[in-house]
């Protein structure tokens, strides 16, 4: 398979290494990993033009074991999926929910976890707060009630813009003014409205901006945390069951040795108990 937007300068090749048999999807001993490479934490681009985040290492990790080089393709959140089902690229890596919709035409490794939250001024002067707990939804509703008429960036096309339109929806029907949400290509474009003043709060996965208001020291802070808590996915094509397959044993290998407990404790995210090909399916 080629690989027309290849991102060249940013290969990095994994040494061969691993008792997970390269068997090749693509072209032998290669696997090209798309993800959206505005998603600090997640992965980025350093100011010397290196690669980092979580998932260059965790996916540079699945590659080494699994005796593979690794190529990444850098696409913006709401391409990746349809970048796969047009054989971009074999894999996607990036910071991406699993949900019925997308289990329908992915195979998806659950690998992370976490949730979603609210970033504000410093201060919090519109004063958004509730009694949340994590895993209970609703106790969520007084705090999204209290962005009525208020301006909200977040990512379009991903697991956050659906849960942040559905809010507003179910406050419009109950008699509160929606939430104006105003939807960018990327996370930090979602960020950078908030910074600029073009929007009131901004709604983000909570490692995403924990990690942008500890390394900027940006004066904001989180409003609230842990909406939607979910697992996290690496997804192949429904069809590409061999490389998923090989995936999750290099995962499992990851965790054998200590490299995933490293990895998911250098980026502050939570583990899953175990990984689980197409959970809920």
């Amino acid at each position: 398979m080629t690989v027309p937007n290849r991102v060249t300068a940013v290969l990095m090749t994994a040494l061969l290494a691993g008792p997970v048999a390269a068997q090749g999807t693509a072209e032998d001993g290669v696997v090209n990993f798309a993800a959206d490479f505005a998603a600090a934490p997640n992965q980025f681009i350093r100011t010397d033009g290196e690669m980092d985040g979580l998932n260059v290492d965790m996916c540079g990790a699945v590659a080494e074991k699994m005796g593979d080089e690794i190529e990444w393709t850098n696409l913006a959140f709401p391409g990746l999926v349809p970048g796969l089902q047009a054989n971009r690229f074999d894999a996607i890596c990036t910071a991406i929910f699993i949900n019925p919709e997308r289990l329908q035409i992915m195979n998806m490794i659950s690998y992370v976890q976490w949730g979603e939250g609210l970033m504000v001024p410093e201060g919090n002067p519109a004063g958004i707060s509730c009694e949340a707990e994590i895993g209970t939804p609703e106790s969520y509703e007084a705090c999204f009630d209290g962005l009525a008429g208020m301006t909200v960036s977040v990512a379009a096309g991903g697991t956050t813009n659906t849960h942040l339109v559905e809010q507003s929806d179910r406050m419009e029907e109950a008699g509160l003014d929606p939430i104006d949400i105003r939807a960018f290509d990327s996370n930090s474009e979602t960020i950078q409205a908030v910074t600029a003043g073009q929007a009131d709060a901004g709604y983000l996965n909570d490692p995403q901006a924990a990690y942008f208001i500890s390394s900027s020291g940006a004066p904001f802070e989180m409003a609230f945390t842990g909406f939607a808590a979910n697992q996290l996915a690496i997804a192949t094509l429904k069809d590409n069951t061999e490389l998923a397959d090989r995936i999750l044993a290099a995962l499992e290998e990851l965790r054998a040795d200590g490299s995933y407990d490293e990895i998911v404790e250098t980026w502050g995210v939570a583990a899953v108990p175990e990984f689980v090909l197409n959970p809920s399916e």
